[in-house]
């Protein structure tokens, strides 16, 4: 038999058994459509976390302590650095807007009660030109330069802020002053007013506060007298739906700043945003990691169902394939003949299952689900930089790959059952009723 025959006895035998070719099929399509749906929801929810990231908590980039950034986690405020706006200027020649900030750990106290914040000291006008969650501010407005405001998140908000209105605050902080070796703790105290409530699509920022650095300077505030703890990097009019690329990494951005200023200063660095978001991106990983087990495990179930409705179509035609054998066809002849069938079975159901899976990505890469109600009765704690509609997004490799991946495997699972099957000798093959 010719090599051109076997597909095409293959392909007429799925005609003969349309029912078990129907079932098996259908279970492919099913495990093809749900892995492309979840891969394509995972990935969404993903890029829109990061992006989140970028633009309303980091920007592409920051210019921090060297010290500072070994020591994050602890916000050491003494590991702060002044000439800031020397820097932020070079970076502006260079096609870059920046903006400086103290983030400094606090108690906020209203009428309502009290809660740990961490505090962003910020200059508005270049805040809101580099970050975006300046633009969901919602019951009042942002704050101005000059004048003892803040804005809080909304989650803060419905813990703190009273139903009568009154918005007066204190902000109750330890101010860390760094002498040679020796860290000193002063206490300090600052009368404030919440001039407006920020509701953005990231919630970490809704837990955060912001107050203009420059009323911070002296002993009224935090005596900064200059310092700021981080230099926000982003490029002139970038695109906010793509993530930073290679002109925004640091070693870029490192290089346009030296072009300009000479060298970078002694203890600064530049850090990317993705250093700051590891502990989110392996938490990711981890969480896609499960869901692609379950996935599998569901793949291989649809698979060994294939490999039971090819082993149990050989053994139904037991005596036609022993006529087959007793006519010169050989072992690896019908093995190939089944491996076809099994194939082409794998890709039927690919195609259907990419085509199924693609229409219902189209509505959840354009709408997506939205979860707002869910997220706000967890606080915003749900893994995910997200607070609203849940989108997938378009994974070309994964959709191919998903069909080819398939198609292969099934066609692979006809071999042992085909192999098992075949091991009767031909006489008892004839005689098999």
């Amino acid at each position: 038999m010719t090599s051109r025959e076997l597909p095409l006895m293959a392909f007429r035998n799925l005609s003969r058994h349309r029912v078990k070719t129907i079932l098996t099929v259908s279970a492919v399509t099913v495990s093809v459509a749900l892995y492309i749906f979840a891969d394509g929801w995972l990935t969404g929810m993903n890029l829109d976390s990061v992006r989140n990231i970028v633009n309303y908590e980091i920007g592409a980039a920051k210019l921090q302590e060297t010290e500072y950034f070994e020591n994050k986690d602890d916000l050491p405020m003494y590991e702060s650095f002044d000439s800031w706006r020397v820097y932020a200027d070079a970076l502006e020649k260079a096609g870059y807007d920046s903006a400086p900030r103290f983030v400094f750990p606090a108690t906020l106290y209203t009428e309502k009660g009290f809660a740990p914040v961490v505090f962003n000291a910020v200059d508005p006008e270049r805040e809101e030109r580099l970050l975006r969650y300046t633009k969901y501010i919602e019951d009042g407005r942002y704050i101005n330069s000059g004048a003892f405001e803040i804005v809080i998140g909304s989650l803060l908000a419905k813990k703190l802020i009273p139903e009568d209105g009154n918005r007066d605050v204190i902000i109750s902080t330890v101010i860390d002053i760094k002498d040679g070796d020796t860290i000193r703790h002063v206490n300090q105290v600052v009368s404030a007013v919440i001039t407006g409530v920020v509701n953005s699509p990231d919630p970490q920022v809704n837990y955060m506060a912001f107050i203009p650095l420059d009323v911070l300077q002296d002993e009224a505030g935090l005596m900064l007298d200059g310092r700021v703890t981080e230099l926000l990097i982003r490029k002139q009019n970038p695109d906010d739906g793509a993530l930073p690329g290679r002109d925004e990494s640091p070693e870029v951005i490192r290089g346009a700043f030296e072009k300009e200023i000479g060298k970078m200063p002694d203890g600064l660095d530049i850090f990317s945003w993705r250093s700051y978001v590891q502990d989110y991106i392996a938490s990711s990983a981890g969480d896609n990691i499960s869901t692609f087990i379950m996935l599998a495990i569901l793949f291989i179930l649809s698979l060994f169902g294939i490999a039971n409705t090819i082993l149990l179509a050989i053994l139904e035609r037991t005596k036609e394939i022993g006529m087959m054998r007793s006519l010169g066809m050989t072992d690896g002849e019908l093995i190939t003949m089944m491996m076809f069938e099994s194939g082409f079975i794998g890709l039927a159901g690919s195609i259907a299952g990419i085509l199924i899976g693609c229409l219902v990505n189209i509505p959840m890469v354009k709408y997506g689900i939205d979860f707002s109600s869910m997220v706000e009765s967890m606080n915003g704690d749900i893994g995910y930089r997200i607070t609203g509609a849940f989108r997938s997004a378009w994974n070309i490799p994964v959709i191919i790959g998903s069909g080819l991946a398939a198609t292969v495997l099934s066609a692979c699972m006809a071999y042992f059952p085909s192999r098992r099957a075949l091991k009767l000798p031909v006489t008892e093959s004839l005689r098999f009723e």
